[in-house]
């Protein structure tokens, strides 16, 4: 074999051991970051409406789920289902009572204020704001008081009761990541009827969650 051949064979098996290092550097990279840094979920219902909308795509952090405040929108496996994955926004924690009077969240003692705009409503809180589609049937739920290592959830849509009035408090253990926000959304529909192919929703790209 002459030597400019033998050359270029072995530039060639460097350039592909190195190429499948990298490769394998990169995916190793993936899997470390998406198991216990950071997740990607797309949002297919409209129980966290107006904050969530059907086709945003979300990122979320898997750290910070042992410390969270009031307001914070979580991922957990579903009580009644852990096959499922459930987003719910965390109003109460461990220790704090909790009902709701005539559909209006009461958090400590303190009847939480509301403003209205549009179909939509902001709620304020000793916890935080945050804005709801509110429950215009008005239910109430008894007063709980919240167990350690648990957390109170509600969905932002209120009248879809999927949540912890159904459920009662829900386990810390079962929150996987904390949602940061939308870097992508697709809309789906026009009407009533499916598109052939998605309309990209500009104004919600690279969108914090209230």
């Amino acid at each position: 074999m002459m030597a400019g051949t033998k050359t270029q064979v072995n530039q060639a098996n460097f350039l592909l051991r190195y190429s499948l290092q990298a490769f394998g550097i990169i995916l190793l990279l993936a899997i470390f970051i998406r198991s216990f840094v950071l997740s990607s979920y797309v949002m297919s219902g409209a129980a966290m409406l107006p904050s969530i909308w059907p086709g945003d795509f979300l990122l979320a952090a898997k750290w910070g789920t042992r410390e969270l405040k009031r307001g914070a929108v979580v991922a957990l496996r579903c009580p009644h289902s852990h096959e499922k994955l459930c987003l719910k926004r965390v109003v109460a924690l461990p220790g704090d009572r909790l009902e709701i009077r005539a559909g209006r969240l009461v958090l400590n003692g303190q009847e939480s204020v509301e403003r209205h705009s549009g179909p939509f409503t902001t709620e304020f809180t000793s916890g935080g704001s945050w804005a709801i589609w509110p429950d215009t049937d008005g239910k109430s739920l008894a007063a709980v008081v919240v167990p350690p290592q648990k957390v109170f959830l509600l969905n932002d849509k209120r009248e879809d009761r999927d949540d912890s009035r159904s459920w009662g408090p829900v386990p810390e253990d079962l929150i996987e990541s904390r949602v940061l926000g939308v870097w992508m959304s697709l809309d789906w529909f026009d009407g009533e009827r499916v598109r052939s192919w998605p309309r990209i929703r500009w104004v919600r790209l690279l969108r914090s969650i209230d």
